[in-house]
């Protein structure tokens, strides 16, 4: 970004700060609406338990990142939300955004330890299990009404990959998007970003929305520390583009969405770098990475007699990788290999709700997917070793049953139970039992215990057969927690979470060979801290801390395990400008690599922004202040990643007709 850029966008919130002294004072049902002194009472999430719960109402802890969040501390990515959320790690390699926590963040596991949700349908596609954080996921941020993290295993209701949490992102609705929205970013490192949304509602109350979304990034900073300046001198060559649209409209019990996205990466081939220091050579060589991916969904919710409420969701979903990879052959030649993973499948899901019993909410469900297609494939520009082509469909489902018993108006208790099959896998069983004590009607106590698995997904499997290697084996976790939800007050609320999990097979790709392999059991416990304070002028404060500890059997530490993760958000409305200060801090310990440790940092991000009325917000903040250094390892290789620097960023957002 040019520094013109971000004087034009101080100067535009100068001058608007000085309209601002003239505007009208709120309104009594303004004043209402923002209750700057309170928590959100009895807020909404369905992650834990499958339906939607009022948080007093909750068998399990969740903790809840809203719009309002993300527009006052400028997130710009799913990655960034979910580096709001205790215990969570993000780790960058400018290719891919992976995710930690609860002491487990194996290089490139993909994040297939998470389940992700959008508005209740399964996200992680169906070769590698992944879950997208970038740009290339489906939904731009200033869609999202809020983002849901349960964290714990949760296999009894959800099945494959709710090993370490459940992520569910629930858009926003035509009523924060009626009419028409736009919005822009730019970095000063050239990052651009940009968004068109229109909604409308009708007077029969169908509400609908499209949004179109772009961003490029160019002059990408290598990752890799020490960079040698052959490579440097053609960061220009390091960029990428991404483009996204989504259409929802609900109508009644219905509600239909669709959504593509396209990602389009591009950057210099190291080998072909040192080739073009011969002068009749010229510019490198760029390896490429081309992900396109879409979904069509139709659901339908609602209560079909007094006492049944039915759901049921049918999907379908595509997802194809293509990368070209040039290779320096030993003659000085070039040849070209063109891996692909391909991935199409379609989702089935059904559940009833029955509330006939007195004191009893019993669930009935069923998920079935089926994987139409799943392959790997490697094209290259001559005959060679590196053809080879893998296929494979497959039909997984499961079958579970849930029941809420509400024994006192103190004391609850809910079990469930799932069996889960598929044509590549055994059969599993995962039960879940919670209890739930209400001291008060501010103050709750839960224990937990539950079981979940994670099966070996395609690339896992299909690696080890082309060396003739048994397929490795299902992961699995026991997991028992104890947690403490407080509101002393309607400004201030704690929560503490202790936990205690047994994890046997947990999948780890072989160091020297592209095979996976079941290591030692390992042992993880730890305890997840926070508290909520807010003040009558508006200003609040959100900490958290993670303290956690995860070893092999024989005491031996794992890689990618911090033992601190603490977490700060504070803001401040600057008097009645409408000008708000927000900060963040993120700490992390520590953590072991193969064969030595990278150390532990402290990041901190400044944002100030201003909103007139309901139509017009503008953010200017920087990331990473300092401009710490930050390592991480990212992948199975022994090389360390730089994470983001030091970045200024500009954001403005404007909604006409939105009354």
């Amino acid at each position: 970004m040019k520094q013109h850029d971000l004087f034009v966008g101080l100067l535009m919130m100068l001058s608007s700060c000085a309209l601002a002294q003239n505007d009208p004072l709120p309104d009594l049902e303004d004043l209402l609406s923002q209750q700057l002194n309170q928590l959100p009472s009895n807020t909404q999430s369905s992650a834990g338990s499958r339906i939607e719960r009022s948080s007093s109402d909750s068998m399990a802890v969740t903790h809840v990142i809203t719009d309002k969040d993300i527009r006052q501390f400028n997130l710009q990515s799913l990655a960034d939300i979910l580096a709001m959320f205790v215990g969570i790690t993000t780790r960058d390699n400018s290719s891919f955004i992976y995710l930690g926590a609860r002491g487990i963040g194996r290089p490139g596991d993909f994040n297939s330890r998470f389940l992700f949700l959008l508005d209740g349908t399964r996200m992680n596609e169906n070769l590698l299990d992944a879950g997208l954080l970038g740009y290339e996921n489906f939904v731009d941020v200033g869609l999202i009404e809020r983002v849901e993290y349960s964290p714990g295993a949760s296999a009894a209701l959800y099945g494959n990959n709710a090993l370490l949490g459940v992520i569910n992102i629930v858009t926003k609705t035509s009523s924060k998007l009626r009419g028409l929205n736009t919005a822009w970013s730019v970095t000063n490192d050239e990052t651009h970003h940009g968004r068109i949304t229109a909604g409308f509602r009708s007077q029969g109350g169908a509400d609908s929305w499209f949004s179109l979304s772009g961003s490029k990034l160019r002059d990408i900073d290598f990752p890799v520390p020490g960079a040698p300046a052959e490579l440097l001198a053609w960061q220009q060559l390091n960029k990428e583009s991404s483009s996204r649209a989504m259409f929802s409209h609900q109508s009644g019990s219905f509600q239909f969405q669709a959504a593509a996205s396209r990602r389009q990466r591009s950057f210099p081939d190291g080998f072909s770098v040192l080739r073009s220091n011969v002068p009749e050579i010229g510019a490198p060589e760029l390896e490429t990475l081309d992900n396109e991916a879409f979904f069509v969904a139709l659901t339908f919710d609602d209560t079909i007699s007094q006492d049944i409420e039915a759901y049921f969701h049918i999907s379908t979903h595509g997802n194809d990788l293509i990368r070209n990879v040039p290779l320096t052959l030993p003659d000085g030649g070039l040849e070209f290999v063109r891996p692909m993973n391909s991935g199409r499948w379609s989702n089935l899901d059904g559940q009833l709700v029955f509330l006939g019993v007195e004191d009893h909410e019993l669930m009935l469900g069923i998920d079935f997917q089926k994987d139409h297609r799943q392959e790997f494939s490697s094209r290259s520009s001559i005959p060679s070793e590196f053809n080879f082509e893998q296929k494979s469909n497959e039909n997984r489902y499961g079958l579970y049953v849930q029941d809420l018993w509400r024994i006192t108006p103190e004391f609850k208790f809910q079990w469930a139970l799932r069996y889960d099959n598929s044509d590549f896998s055994s059969e599993r069983w995962s039960p879940s039992f919670t209890a739930k004590y209400s001291f008060t009607p501010d103050h709750h106590l839960l224990l937990r215990h539950s079981r979940a698995f994670r099966v070996a997904n395609f690339l896992e499997r299909n690696a080890n057969s082309v060396f003739d290697e048994p397929n490795p084996k299902n992961e699995t976790i026991d997991y028992n927690e104890i947690s403490l939800v407080q509101r002393w007050s309607d400004s201030l609320s704690s929560f503490a979470t202790f936990y205690y999990a047994n994890i046997d097979n947990l999948i780890h790709q072989d160091f020297f060979r592209p095979i996976y392999f079941n290591p030692p059991p390992i042992r993880s416990h730890g305890a997840e801290i926070g508290a909520d304070k807010r003040w009558s002028n508006g200003m609040s404060l959100i900490a958290s801390t993670a303290i956690q500890r995860s070893r092999l059997r024989g005491g031996f530490g794992i890689a990618n395990s911090p033992e601190f993760i603490g977490k700060l958000r504070f803001s401040l409305p600057l008097g009645r400008s409408g000008f708000t200060l927000s900060l963040s801090s993120y700490a992390v310990s520590k953590r072991r690599t193969f064969d030595s440790h990278l150390p532990g940092f402290a990041s901190h991000d400044v944002n100030v922004n201003w909103q007139n009325e309901h139509n017009l917000f503008i953010a200017l903040g920087v990331r990473n202040i300092t401009d710490k250094e930050i390592l991480d390892i990212t992948d199975d290789g022994f090389v360390p990643y730089l994470q983001r620097r030091r970045q200024v960023h500009l954001s403005l957002n404007w909604s006409w007709g939105n009354d």
